[in-house]
């Protein structure tokens, strides 16, 4: 992508501001979600395979030493330390329990987001309690706590958010999982959901006193009902929990995990979103029963370049992935670095995702756009080998775009492509969706080529000589580069 200034011809801020609808930002159906276009790169697998990886969108911050601190939480929340946010590789420390019985937190306290204010981190902490999870019952809530030494100790101050009814036997009840941002306009804004109807809901404090009591829910006239037990309105549409503040434009971004992608939405007033038309990652099904047979993403959380939830043109997208055919006890963490901008008109396509090859231990190549992770006994790790091009996420116009799968064939061929429904006839197993490519050469394409070992093992490349490596078999199609 250009930057950001070349896009928009050097009118700056003011245009952007513009694009986004209007001097007082406007509801979410007067933004532009189609001008909005991302970019991924190849995912970085950061911790795992573990039953004990996130359970939560995961929150860092910078250190002073220039390291960073990752919060990751699954009913107990750990710090992890390491050089950059793709390489937690610290000792994990316990920094927040589970509270005493009885308590709103007795099943487990889970850190969801950290914020700055003066001398202070700020944490919102997610709490369950009455938790029976095999009768599918639980009851949420939220408090917030105070931390001197970024989030090595915390000073839980006490319930800001609770839901509009009480413990309901049967059913999980109660109101949490939120994330929250700084608005830059005095407040702090969270994202939550609520479990009587699971819609979303948005509450806000004072940035200067996001103490228990001062939380307020949208109401639908305002910020006018009670954090503790008031009836919020439910947003216009779902858009998920897991809020960032998007620097370039002073807009709100929520992610939603749906039943077949990782989904984005914007608002220009923190309370009207739009949804930006295109996945931001896209899969098969989202498959809470594992094992499946499909891979899982869940719990996504953006991530500034210096930390926190502020995020300008380049950020982190991370979250919680379980491969296909595994469980919950093999989950793990994943940090994609990214990029975001505003074009001055609708983009097709937005969305590009970077499709990688890799090579594992036995030297067999391995094209995916998700994480490298095999199935449990399928081998080790694979390393990271070459760039192929970007794939789409849906359809573009005006030119015609052929759908990807990914397949295997192990040993031999752990990862290769075929154009939808072609697995079978290339001698493997489908194992997920890849994208969209273009079916002709396009302004900014590069072909993609199935090829064969002198040893029969398929593998993809950029070449049409298969980069002497093999005989070329046919045309994929032309990714983005």
């Amino acid at each position: 992508m250009r930057p950001l200034a070349a896009r928009l011809g050097g009118t700056g801020l003011a245009a952007l501001l513009a694009v986004l609808g209007g001097a007082d930002g406007g509801r979410g159906a007067e933004l532009c979600p189609s001008c909005v276009v991302l970019r991924l790169e190849h995912p970085v697998v950061v911790r795992g395979p573990s039953r004990h990886e996130p359970d939560a969108p995961v929150s860092m911050v910078a250190l002073p030493d220039g390291g960073f601190r990752a919060f990751a939480a699954n009913a107990t929340t750990l710090a992890i330390d390491g050089p950059a946010p793709t390489a937690l590789t610290g000792r994990a420390q316990v920094v927040l329990r589970p509270g005493p019985p009885g308590s709103a937190a007795e099943c487990g306290r889970w850190l969801t987001t950290v914020l700055p204010a003066g001398a202070f981190l700020y944490g919102l902490v997610h709490n369950e309690q009455r938790c029976r999870y095999a009768d599918n019952e639980t009851y949420k809530s939220m408090s917030i706590a105070r931390s001197r030494d970024y989030g090595l100790t915390w000073d839980v101050l006490g319930q800001i958010i609770t839901g509009d009814e009480g413990f309901v036997a049967g059913r999980p009840s109660g109101e949490g999982d939120c994330t929250a941002v700084d608005g830059h306009d005095g407040y702090w804004y969270a994202y939550c959901q609520r479990l009587r109807d699971w819609k979303n809901t948005v509450a806000r404090a004072p940035s200067d006193d996001p103490a228990p009591g001062r939380w307020r829910k949208w109401s639908g006239r305002g910020f006018d009902a009670p954090g503790l037990g008031g009836v919020a309105a439910a947003l216009d549409r779902t858009v998920g929990m897991s809020a960032a503040y998007w620097t370039q434009t002073g807009a709100v971004l929520v992610m939603a995990t749906t039943a077949s992608a990782l989904q984005l939405s914007v608002s220009g007033d923190k309370v009207h979103f739009a949804a930006v038309a295109e996945p931001v990652i896209l899969y098969d099904a989202n498959d809470w029963k594992r094992p499946a047979p499909t891979d899982f993403y869940a719990y996504p959380s953006m991530v500034g370049a210096l930390g926190f939830n502020d995020i300008a043109r380049r950020f982190f997208l991370t979250y919680t992935y379980i491969a296909p055919g595994e469980d919950f006890s093999r989950r793990y963490l994943v940090v994609q670095p990214a990029w975001i901008d505003l074009a001055r008109a609708p983009q097709s396509p937005q969305v590009r995702v970077a499709l990688s090859r890799w090579r594992t231990a036995a030297g067999a190549r391995w094209t995916t756009a998700a994480p490298p992770i095999a199935a449990e006994g399928e081998g080790e790790a694979p390393t990271y080998d070459a760039p192929l091009g970007y794939v789409m996420t849906a359809p573009s116009t005006p030119a015609q775009t052929l759908k990807l799968d990914e397949c295997f064939s192990a040993p031999a061929s752990p990862g290769f492509l075929a154009q939808a429904g072609g697995c079978a006839a290339a001698g493997g197993e489908r194992r997920r969706v890849a994208g969209y490519v273009f079916g002709s050469v396009q302004p900014d394409t590069v072909g993609l080529y199935s090829c064969v070992s002198d040893d029969g093992a398929r593998f993809d490349s950029n070449r049409a000589d298969c980069e002497h490596a093999g005989a070329q078999t046919g045309l994929l199609g032309f990714a983005l580069r």
